[in-house]
């Protein structure tokens, strides 16, 4: 036999022969009608298209014998690889090398061999296209080791769209799997996919198109029309301009836009995508997304926003009534500070309250607990309730007041003195209203014409007009021997108590 192919040449004519995912591969009609031309044309009893990897020659058809392989070290097209070139033996009897060859002995014992190779368009070998008889043949012409190798190039020719086929099949089955990914993805991320054939409008979906375009959208919402009939009589003619802009070289589809589901829903959605030709034909390509939740979410921010303006001029125009009101009261500018101090951390407290809920209510006993924090030695009970913003600073301001008196000329002048703030929630008359009952305990006696709360000026002023006006309740002052006693009723919405 001849000497076998260098290894780094037989490792890379393996490696193109596993391209063409042939090896151990079913019989096909294409390749025996080959090898059966073959056959005829040489009025040969055998034929074979054959393939040679590391151990053995693998027959892919075979006309004249059974076999589906033998082993590569007996192989007489082995040969081939090395010469690159036609091989005829005329009388394998009288060549010593293919002794023992199961193909050359037996009844059926091969006496005669040509084969052409199999080779590839890079220029390596893969096998080859032989015949075979049972009787020497001396003197074989020309002509025909040229119709063989024309033969072996067809096979060659017919493996080449053998593999363009596979591969075509491998990318289709592989785009199958990525499409079906992809709607996967799309799925789960609440996103629809769309392909709409610009000339016959019909629509192709994928991903959520059902969770977001409604469960019948696949019959409802298959053509451009039908799906028109889905969006915001008001966003249509919107739509259509982003879609017609999106033909124009480097323009994307780009668009908002809201859609009314048969239940009456809106939901807002988000278009984008590219413009193609796809198969020659204008298409439209792209995904819709559900921001429903999100410009709802703009909405409520927008409003807050909003709100929080409105809510700031009145802060704004609360302080400098203050302002004002406490400088005309004031008796130096000490005073003045001292008594400004006590208002704007009223106002603090009451806002930093409300901060910690929504900014529109506040919880009525934090803001008691707060100022007992503030102020020693004072007590509070009684269940709590929410009130408004403009509420909330009112009784804020009035217990400052209550507070800043007691220290200043009430119970908490002294050391044993203490503060009670009681108060129930009540229902009368078809509302709930709140009596709250402030007593200083342990304090000097005095009248009540020393204090600030219980005659004229500001503080008075201030209390009576925040109770009356602003809570649209009731206030009763008392002077006892142990101090100030005051009893104060307002309403609170009935969605008030907790």
């Amino acid at each position: 036999m001849s000497d076998e192919l260098h290894p780094d040449i037989d490792t890379q004519r393996l490696a193109t022969l596993r391209g063409y995912q042939i090896l151990d591969s079913g019989p096909e009609e294409a390749f025996d009608r080959i090898t059966r031309l073959t056959a005829d044309i040489f009025a040969a009893p055998m034929a074979s298209i054959s393939f040679i990897d590391e151990n053995r020659e693998w027959f892919k058809s075979a006309v004249g014998f059974a076999e589906s392989h033998i082993d590569r070290s007996i192989s007489i097209s082995t040969d081939v690889l090395v010469r690159r070139e036609p091989l005829v033996v005329e009388d394998l009897s009288k060549e010593p090398r293919f002794g023992g060859n199961p193909l050359v002995s037996g009844d059926s014992a091969m006496c005669f061999y040509a084969g052409a190779p199999l080779l590839a368009p890079n220029g390596t070998v893969l096998g080859a296209l032989w015949i075979g008889d049972t009787v020497p043949r001396f003197r074989i012409p020309k002509n025909q080791l040229d119709r063989l190798r024309s033969m072996a190039e067809i096979v060659i020719s017919e493996m080449e769209l053998r593999r363009e086929i596979v591969l075509r099949e491998q990318a289709q089955k592989n785009a199958a799997i990525a499409r079906s990914n992809l709607d996967l993805t799309l799925a789960l991320s609440d996103i629809a996919s769309f392909r709409i054939d610009l000339e016959t409008g019909m629509i192709e979906w994928g991903g959520a198109y059902m969770k977001i375009w409604g469960e019948d959208a696949d019959q409802a919402a298959s053509e451009v029309e039908t799906a028109f009939a889905r969006v915001h009589s008001e966003d249509r003619e919107t739509v259509r301009e982003a879609m017609s802009a999106a033909t124009a070289p480097g323009e994307k589809f780009e668009t908002r836009f809201r859609i009314i589901l048969p239940s009456g829903e809106i939901r807002w959605l988000e278009g984008y995508g590219d413009y193609l030709e796809a198969n020659g034909r204008p298409t439209l390509t792209g995904i819709n997304k559900d921001i429903t939740h999100s410009v709802d979410q703009q909405e409520q921010l927008r409003l807050h926003t909003r709100e929080l303006h409105h809510r700031l001029r009145n802060l704004f125009a609360t302080l400098q009534s203050i302002m004002a009101l406490t400088k005309n009261s004031a008796n130096s500018i000490d005073d003045y500070i001292e008594r400004i101090k006590g208002r704007l951390s009223a106002l603090n407290r009451a806002q930093q309250i409300l901060l910690d809920t929504n900014f529109v209510t506040g919880s009525f006993a934090a803001l008691v607990r707060d100022l007992c924090q503030t102020y020693p030695r004072m007590r509070c009970t009684g269940p709590d309730f929410a009130l408004s913003e403009n509420a909330m600073v009112s009784i804020s301001l009035v217990l400052n007041e209550l507070a800043t008196n007691a220290v200043k000329h009430g119970a908490l002048t002294t050391d044993k003195g203490l503060v009670t703030v009681d108060w129930t929630v009540e229902p009368e008359d078809g509302q709930n209203i709140v009596n709250l009952s402030w007593s200083e305990h342990g304090g000097p006696s005095a009248k009540a014409a020393e204090t600030d709360v219980s005659g004229s000026g500001f503080g008075s002023a201030l209390i009576d007009h925040s109770i009356t006006r602003n809570l649209r309740g009731e206030i009763e002052r008392r002077w006892t021997a142990d101090g100030l006693r005051c009893t104060i009723a307002f309403p609170v919405p009935e969605d008030g108590i907790r």
